[in-house]
């Protein structure tokens, strides 16, 4: 994707994963999921 704020959102769970930081990623991934579909395809954040 070539979206500013899917980049942002996939660095910060990337970080909270590498931290242990289940909130945060837990946040990240809802905010992903609610982030507008690209193409018609909706937007998902990795899974770790």
């Amino acid at each position: 994707m070539n979206c500013d704020e899917c980049r942002t959102l996939r660095a910060e769970l990337a970080d909270a994963v590498r931290r242990g930081d289940k909130s945060k990623a837990v946040d990240c991934r809802v905010l992903l999921r609610r982030h507008p579909q690209h193409d018609g395809v909706p937007v998902e954040g990795e899974e770790a």
